[in-house]
């Protein structure tokens, strides 16, 4: 039952970003911080814990370049539109499509392999040395981290120079 659960869980966060990822999104500064702020920090949590397995080191690195190729063909790609309630951005479905199948994808690795292997996984004492025990894992992590954050940076900019030239035009 607690698996079916978190699939449920798992499922309906997939549908909600799908549906986000598709049309276009609204500006939003406060969201673009909050959401940049939580991704650097798991970052720093998990580049912790790579102190514990410092082979990691190499995966978060590849993770970090891939996310940041990524970040910028998204950036070169992305459009924005000037609405009445404000201005909303659409991004490359492409590069959206990219890195949701690399999250969903180790998720689903993740749940067949543990649930092929008929044991229980052992409990670990640290969920965040759990996941930096896994190099593949980690390295997909970061290339999540690396492509929020430089995205989400990039948006915070755009923003103040569609809102200063917007501010220009009107005088």
């Amino acid at each position: 039952m607690p698996t079916l659960l978190i699939a449920l869980l798992i499922g309906l966060m997939m549908y909600r970003r799908t549906k986000r990822t598709i049309g276009a999104q609204k500006l939003v500064r406060s969201r673009l911080w909050f959401r940049t702020i939580v991704f650097g920090i798991i970052g720093c949590m998990f580049l912790y814990a790579s102190f514990l397995h410092p082979v990691n080191f190499i995966a978060d690195f590849v993770g970090l370049a891939c996310g940041l190729v990524l970040a910028f063909y998204a950036v070169k790609h992305t459009e924005f539109e000037k609405r009445t309630d404000g201005w909303y951005y659409r991004t490359s479905l492409w590069v959206n499509i990219a890195v949701m199948a690399l999250f969903i994808g180790r998720i689903a690795y993740k749940l067949l392999y543990h649930g092929a292997m008929n044991a229980p996984a052992p409990a670990p004492v640290n969920p965040i040395e759990m996941y930096g025990s896994d190099p593949l894992t980690i390295g997909i992590f970061f290339v999540l981290v690396a492509y929020y954050i430089r995205f989400f940076t990039f948006l915070l900019f755009k923003h103040k120079e569609l809102n200063r030239t917007d501010s220009s035009a009107l005088s």
